[in-house]
């Protein structure tokens, strides 16, 4: 279990009103475990959606918070991240 620097992930930003909606692509090296600390882009805690694979089709896991764990059973991989908050 490692932590992954938010600026090593892709990440696109999209407002809805007040809440802000972001897509956080993390490198093809993430294992799972591995931990990403959004605080940066959010003033609260923020509900994101995980998946486990690189297509990002597949919703493994939820969480509520700064800190998204990734889950999945391969290490190596590219995961997607959809995370709303404000």
């Amino acid at each position: 279990m490692a932590a992954i620097s938010i600026t090593d992930c892709t990440v696109t930003n999209t407002s809805v009103g007040a809440l802000k909606m972001v897509k956080i692509v993390t490198p093809a090296t993430a294992d799972d475990g591995d931990t990403i600390d959004v605080s940066s882009l959010f003033n609260n805690g923020c509900f994101s959606s995980v998946s486990g694979e690189t297509d990002g089709t597949l919703p493994d896991e939820t969480a509520y918070g700064t800190t998204i764990t990734l889950p999945g059973s391969t290490d190596n991989e590219a995961r997607t991240i959809i995370s709303v908050g404000e």
